[in-house]
């Protein structure tokens, strides 16, 4: 029986912002950049800001500039950080899972596993208060690895003090969790959020109830 959760947040607590929006559209033509290329000159720096290196803005200024933007192109970064909220989505179903594995198994270590940038985090945070809702906050910009690397699980089990062996990921990605499953780990796909309590409660073994059903942010 699983004694840990190791959680991803983008595609479960929350819609992928840059995959699922159109973030990217709007910041590239509000700068005269190319979306396409954007979004290459992001994929090929997104681990400097997921891991601190770097702040996402500065990265994204860069990668605007790499994709047709002016070299000297400013960010405005109260607009971006609006920009971000409003595209940004709460999942409700999947907080109502960790909510009932908080009521019905409080002994199960609940850990924050994301690949995303420590700012837009507390973005999130501000808004729904997701991270108050974990034991271990151990996403990639506070081990500072990249998921699913061996070295990214070796620093998320030192983050919580004991090793994995017992520990069950629940992430959206297939490659990521095919990965995890090579390393060892056991793994959970969550394909929709909204299954996501009745999945956590047969994993857990325990039964939701209608106060659960009521828990919403």
């Amino acid at each position: 029986m699983a004694d840990t959760i190791l959680m991803d947040a983008g595609g479960v607590l929350f819609n992928n912002v840059t995959e699922e929006t159109d973030f990217l559209d709007r910041l590239a033509a509000r700068h005269g950049a190319d979306t396409h290329r954007l979004r290459r000159e992001i994929d090929a720096r997104d681990a400097a800001y997921e891991t601190g290196r770097a702040h996402v803005h500065d990265v994204l200024r860069d990668a605007l500039a790499a994709a047709g933007a002016s070299a000297d192109v400013a960010v405005d970064a109260q607009w971006l950080d609006d920009l971000y909220g409003d595209c940004l989505a709460v999942h409700p179903e999947a907080f109502t899972a960790i909510d009932a594995i908080r009521r019905h198994r409080p002994d199960v270590l609940l850990v924050l596993t994301n690949n995303e940038a420590a700012h837009w985090d507390r973005v999130k945070d501000d808004r729904y208060g997701h991270l108050g809702r974990f034991d271990v906050i151990a996403s990639s910009w506070q081990v500072r690895e990249v998921k699913p690397t061996r070295e990214f699980f070796a620093a998320v089990a030192r983050r919580c003090s004991q090793p994995l062996d017992d520990a069950v990921l629940l992430d959206d990605n297939p490659d990521v969790l095919a990965e995890a499953g090579r390393q060892g780990l056991r793994t959970l796909h969550v394909e929709s959020p909204s299954t996501l309590p009745e999945a956590v409660a047969n994993l857990l073994h325990f039964t939701l109830t209608v106060a659960d059903t009521k828990d919403r942010t």
